[in-house]
């Protein structure tokens, strides 16, 4: 049976519309394929000015022309010590130190290249000490180093963003960045409900940081300051970030040792979180010459400036091992009755409560992995503090003699370490076995060191524009296939 002419014309244009439509989708698989075998390489390098010294890393991902954040992967990283904030009064020597070991840094990528390639620096709580005690010194720093970086041959176009401080909560947002980016559960890939990420944990020698996920909104506006909304590979999150500074393993320690000395004006000062029979050199200068120590910061953070003994230049500390002790000068540190927006964390800050699993790394990892060498998770708290307080009875000579020579500079202040990560985590909120089973110990994830720099540069490169070219035939020579 013949079709009709409506039929006729009907199947026509149906054949034409599906001819058209193949025709375009073919046109865009070209076009798709023609971006692709054309994709390059971005390249970008991140300067971490730490408390104690600057790491300096190389960061690659393939440049898409469409992509929201890269697949950053390091390439290659270096360390420079001190860090630039001992150089505050030697602006020029701060990035004299850097320049060489930046040049050698970049030194694979085509001289042609570099021009492309965006450097950053951030400075973190070291530096932001600095500035409480000499701003204007500060701020020179920053110049000096902004006009080297901008003289270095890599990419500074906006320089007041690309090198200044960060902030204690942005150093804490993308730490947690950096550690669900390693685990996996937030890559180009995947990305995990938010509920399902991992909170993280980080203690430096300045300040430590707590970020995570929080299961409740915050309670007031006051309050969502430490709120931080972030898109990341086309997700939203909101992690609650905080950073306390003084809190740091090095800086706290400078105020648990002026909590001992006191108003003593004997030189030899019995120190009950070192080992017995352990004896340490300090002179007043490296103690008190901190914003953590004396002054109306120390004043507005601990409620109490401590004061020089008149005379004295210089101590010796003679461990007496007495983790009760030690433990009850720690916990005066901590101001926990003045909390205005509820719950708080310590220090009248308010945190919500510690929900879901948490990675804990620097300062956190070094005396747990030689408490336990053999594991890494699933502590109850009972178990490690029953681990610190064993190690705390030991002498010196009892310890020097079971440990590698290598890790005796680190081993005798592990007393201290312990009895300090015990007090910070309870006041961060982990108060029961099941909360501290939840925590994972370790320096690295996935065999990478972990640091904000891999969650700030992950950030970064979704503002970057993308250099690879939109559609050609033609390959470059530097481009990686």
């Amino acid at each position: 049976m013949e079709c009709s002419p409506s039929k006729r014309r009907l199947l026509l244009i149906i054949s034409v519309l599906f001819l058209v439509l193949g025709l375009v989708g073919l046109i865009i698989l070209c076009i798709l394929f023609a971006l692709s075998v054309n994709v390059g390489n971005m390249n970008a390098v991140v300067l971490d000015a730490g408390s104690t010294s600057t790491k300096l890393t190389l960061y690659e991902w393939k440049d898409y022309p469409f992509r929201t954040n890269g697949a950053v992967k390091q390439i290659k990283e270096a360390r420079e010590k001190p860090g630039i904030s001992s150089y505050i009064n030697e602006p020029f020597q701060a990035y004299e130190k850097l320049a060489g070991p930046l040049q050698n840094l970049v030194a694979d990528i085509p001289q042609n290249e570099r021009s492309k390639v965006p450097v950053y620096l951030a400075a973190t709580a070291g530096m932001r000490l600095e500035l409480i005690k000499s701003p204007l010194a500060s701020m020179d720093l920053f110049d000096v180093i902004r006009r080297g970086l901008l003289n270095s041959g890599l990419a500074v176009e906006t320089p007041n963003e690309r090198i200044r401080m960060l902030s204690g909560s942005e150093e804490g947002l993308f730490g947690w960045v950096s550690v669900n980016n390693i685990l996996g559960t937030v890559t180009e890939e995947t990305q995990l409900a938010p509920e399902d990420t991992v909170g993280s944990l980080d203690l430096g020698g300045a300040s430590t940081q707590i970020s995570f996920v929080a299961k409740t909104e915050p309670p007031s506006r006051e309050a969502s300051m430490d709120y931080y909304p972030l898109k990341l590979f086309g997700r939203q999150y909101t992690v609650y970030s905080h950073s306390f500074l003084c809190y740091g393993k090095n800086e706290f320690e400078k105020r648990i040792q002026g909590s001992i000395i006191g108003t003593n004006t004997n030189a030899s000062i019995e120190n009950p979180c070192l080992l017995k029979g352990y004896k340490i050199n300090a002179s007043a200068a490296t103690i008190y010459d901190s914003p953590c120590i004396t002054g109306t910061y120390a004043e507005s953070i601990f409620t109490e400036k401590l004061s020089k003994p008149a005379g004295l230049e210089s101590f010796t500390f003679v461990g007496t091992g007495s983790p009760n002790t030690c433990r009850d000068v720690v916990k005066k540190q901590f101001k926990t009755g003045n909390c205005t927006i509820q719950p708080c964390s310590f220090n009248g800050v308010h945190q919500p409560q510690v929900t879901g699993v948490f990675r804990a790394y620097s300062g956190f990892s070094y005396a747990m992995a030689h408490l336990f060498p053999q594991k890494v998770t699933g502590f109850t708290k009972s178990e490690i503090e029953n681990s610190v307080y064993k190690f705390c009875n030991k002498t010196w000579s009892e310890v020097a003699n079971e440990t590698d020579p290598k890790q005796l500079e680190f081993v005798y202040n592990f007393c201290y370490d312990g009895i300090y990560i015990l007090e910070l985590l309870t006041n961060f909120g982990f108060k029961t076995d099941e909360s501290w089973k939840a925590i994972t110990f370790g320096a690295k994830i996935n065999d990478q060191s972990v640091s904000w720099a891999l969650g700030y540069m992950l950030d970064q490169s979704g503002f970057l524009p993308s250099e690879s070219p939109k559609v050609s035939s033609k390959r470059s020579a530097n481009h990686d296939f």
